[in-house]
């Protein structure tokens, strides 16, 4: 079992998640946003403008919003309950694994936003129907939603939209007017992989630690909102496969590094640990990770983020380092 000092855990994840080169990698030079976004597999689209500058940022061509906008790139609540940009190809099979747990959670708040089943089938169906034709604006589906007898004041809307979201109902469109909007999955995803089962399990977690590694069990759970051992099963079988190997973090704890991460070279690493960037808002070169503290001091924790409301801002990475812009 390789150990891994902090300089080079920093440099692996600059490495991976294409912020620093290595012939280990061995990533195409001349990739775009989509190429990107698979490799990433998702990434925190909270602020649609920081997610696609940090697709930007990886990328050979400055292309994410055309990409977005043309449905090749679409922003989702795959994991977490939060919004995700990927590639259309992989929208389905993430949102079918990562979001029951949160769908789960959705439904048992129901009662607190006076909703039951009855309210919610209509809802849906309301909304399935106009998002299949074309787009529909966030204050169009909340016309939708008083026309089948739902008010969407009080958070009800927001809610539903972020369930028939988990369920693959609908994913968002490009903004109308400046508001977002929603259209049915179906209509902009029409091939995607066919992964289900302990194959999804397996390409998720081999594809978080090719992206993001090294990372710890803890990291992926966060990332992912599975169960540690939905998490743990899905390292057995990428380890079986040869693509990860585990490794000492610098204070002794359990990691887990792609296979190709071995062969980053000791130049390669004072390499990446050379470049000085400006990253976005909920980059996920943060974002990735539970624990933040391999790149992160404690003390930036409000300056940077999470603060108390949950919001990550724009910082600095120096020598692998996250620190205040």
């Amino acid at each position: 079992m390789p150990a891994l000092s902090l300089e080079r855990v920093r440099a692996l994840r600059l490495i991976s998640q294409l912020l620093a080169p290595s012939a280990a990698l061995n990533f195409k030079s001349e990739r775009n946003a989509v190429d990107v976004a698979k490799h990433m597999l998702a990434s925190q689209a909270q602020q649609r403008g920081s997610a696609l500058v940090a697709l930007d940022t990886r990328s050979e061509n400055a292309d994410a919003a055309t990409a977005l906008e043309k449905s090749l790139l679409i922003r989702s609540w795959t994991q977490r309950g939060t919004h995700q940009i990927l590639a259309a190809e992989d929208v389905r099979w993430m949102t079918l694994l990562c979001s029951p747990r949160i769908l789960a959670a959705s439904t048992k708040r129901r009662s607190s936003l006076l909703l039951d089943d009855a309210s919610v089938a209509r809802a849906r169906d309301a909304l399935t129907i106009a998002a299949e034709s074309a787009p529909v604006s966030r204050t169009q589906v909340y016309e939708l939603f008083r026309s089948v007898d739902i008010d969407p004041g009080d958070y009800r809307g927001q809610h539903l939209l972020r369930h028939f979201g988990g369920e693959g109902v609908i994913v968002q469109g490009p903004p109308i007017n400046g508001e977002d909007s929603f259209v049915a999955l179906d209509t902009v995803c029409p091939l995607s992989l066919a992964l289900t089962g302990d194959a999804a399990l397996e390409e998720m977690t081999r594809r978080y630690f090719h992206s993001r590694g090294a990372a710890t069990v803890k990291d992926l759970v966060w990332w992912s909102g599975l169960t540690v051992r939905d998490v743990k099963k899905g390292i057995a079988l990428v380890e079986a496969a040869g693509e990860v190997q585990a490794a000492e973090g610098p204070s002794g704890e359990d990691m887990w590094i792609p296979t190709w991460a071995i062969d980053v070279t000791g130049a390669e690493v004072a390499s990446a640990l050379d470049r000085e960037l400006l990253l976005p808002a909920f980059d996920e070169y943060l974002i990735s990770y539970t624990d933040r503290s391999h790149v992160m001091d404690p003390e930036h924790l409000f300056s940077i983020g999470p603060g108390k409301n949950g919001v990550f801002k724009p910082f600095r990475v120096v020598r692998g380092e996250a620190l205040p812009v």
